[in-house]
């Protein structure tokens, strides 16, 4: 049921809050979970319970744009954040109702560094060192990422200590990015603030002007070597790093195969 840029709160909030042009879709979980419970009769008829509860369930990432809606739409990280528990709330009630149809399985990612990423680091950099990480990473930005990341562990905990037959798994999207930012030689990568693809040269490769797939853009020769793919999204590379993360228990609490 995923789609695209899809953000956990509904239209009417970022309506509310005066940012409907920064949503790319209608498309929340409400909308999503509607979806699926309408096509499961088709799918597994009357024995629908039963045929969730041998399915693996990735639940989101949700929240990455429902803040990219308000930092792009002119809140600052420390408005955002106070968004972060309703948000959270909505994930997790979005979770309850997946379990109460049968499901299992049910990993909960949290959300991204997203001061690591060259559209952040781009759009928002500084001259003030102060700004920065020891790696490179706009601070406010992760601390936005890590503090959703906290309230989202602390609502995934409470969730598996009410539904002692599931296991709902809390991914760390955020950690297995950030090490990839820390030790990237680990991971076969040579390059991890610079866009594969983009226009934007310099330090991060991108431009909003001319984003990947738009006219002037390119892409690199070597784009397993690199840890963003357009400024805004990993690379392949990067993403099997972090599903063999998710599988094994690196990143994921507990492992998806453990």
């Amino acid at each position: 049921m995923a789609i695209t840029g899809a953000t956990a709160m509904d239209a009417p909030f970022f309506r509310s809050l005066g940012l409907s042009d920064k949503i790319w879709n209608n498309g929340p979980i409400s909308f999503q979970l509607q979806w699926f419970q309408t096509i499961t009769s088709s799918v597994c008829g009357s024995s629908c319970k039963s045929y969730l509860a041998n399915s693996l369930f990735i639940f989101g990432e949700f929240g990455g744009n429902d803040y990219n809606a308000m930092l792009f739409g002119n809140y600052n990280t420390d408005q955002a954040s106070t968004y972060a528990p309703q948000i959270v709330d909505t994930i997790g009630a979005g979770v309850e109702k997946l379990v109460a149809m049968g499901a299992v399985d049910v990993v909960v990612p949290g959300v991204l560094p997203i001061g690591c990423f060259p559209i952040y680091l781009t759009i928002y950099g500084t001259s003030s060192a102060a700004d920065y990480d020891s790696l490179g990473c706009l601070k406010k930005f992760n601390d936005l990422s890590t503090y959703h990341n906290s309230l989202l562990q602390a609502k995934v905990s409470a969730l598996q200590a009410k539904y002692k037959s599931a296991r709902i798994m809390y991914a760390d999207f955020y950690a297995g990015v950030y090490d990839m930012v820390q030790s990237p030689s680990k991971y076969g990568f040579s390059s991890v603030f610079e866009a594969c693809c983009g226009s934007g040269g310099g330090k991060y490769n991108y431009a909003n002007s001319a984003r990947c797939g738009m006219s002037g853009a390119s892409a690199c020769a070597s784009p397993a070597s690199h840890l963003s793919w357009d400024g805004i999204h990993l690379t392949e590379a990067a993403y099997k790093q972090i599903t063999d993360g998710w599988l094994n228990g690196a990143f994921c609490h507990p492992g998806i195969t453990h």
